[in-house]
């Protein structure tokens, strides 16, 4: 039987913004994910819709499968759409984590909280007037990143035999998968700016 769980690595090359939605009093506007224990992660539903996206773009230019976004990651929601009108994909993805070894250590509670902060820095930019070419009034904005950092998270066949007939037995999923994550090329916000630059890769779990 082929393996079914797989390692999805994120080496992530820049600062970086995964959004949370929430400020942090009148110093940051924006602050990131973070898990109990103060450290920095990409949501398992980010994930899936980085990945999403990247095998929906290789599918539109036809270099795989016509419906393999469809087959790998079920109904896109809808706002119209009821949920037990949605069909569930044949992949599952985790929250990418950082390395277990890395996490566990700094999760521990005798680590002082100070040494997970060197994880987090701040950046603050202004608005530019175009007629003016100026900031503009009022317009500072600061936001929470992280530093640059191996994430990695679990991608498992949640359903093969739905894998099975969409490969018929000819291509492995993998081998379809594995070309569109080229297509990665950032996570988070601001990517426009910078910020997240990331090269993914697949790996089988050990």
């Amino acid at each position: 039987m082929s393996n079914t769980h797989y390692n999805l690595r994120f080496d992530i090359q820049s600062y970086w913004h995964a959004g949370s939605g929430r400020c942090d009093g009148v110093l940051l506007e924006a602050v990131i994910h973070k898990n109990p224990a103060g450290l920095p992660f990409l949501p398992g539903r980010t994930v899936k819709g980085l990945l999403r996206d990247a095998v929906f773009r290789a599918e539109q230019w036809g270099h795989i499968p016509p419906k393999t976004t469809h087959c790998f990651f079920g109904s896109e929601a809808v706002e119209d759409r009821a949920r037990f009108e949605t069909e569930a994909g044949a992949l599952g993805v985790s929250d990418a984590v950082l390395p277990t070894d890395i996490g566990t250590w700094l999760s521990h509670t005798a680590i002082n909280p100070q040494l997970r902060q060197v994880l987090f820095q701040q950046l603050s930019a202004n608005a530019i007037d175009p007629t003016t070419g100026s900031a503009k009034t009022h317009s500072l904005r600061t936001i929470e990143v992280a530093i640059p950092l191996p994430l990695t998270a679990r991608l498992e066949v949640i359903n093969p035999t739905r894998i099975e007939n969409w490969g018929k037995g000819q291509t492995h999923w993998t081998d379809c998968l594995k070309p569109c994550l080229s297509l990665i090329r950032a996570v988070g916000t601001s990517r426009s700016r910078g910020l997240g630059r990331v090269a993914v890769s697949l790996e089988e779990e050990k």
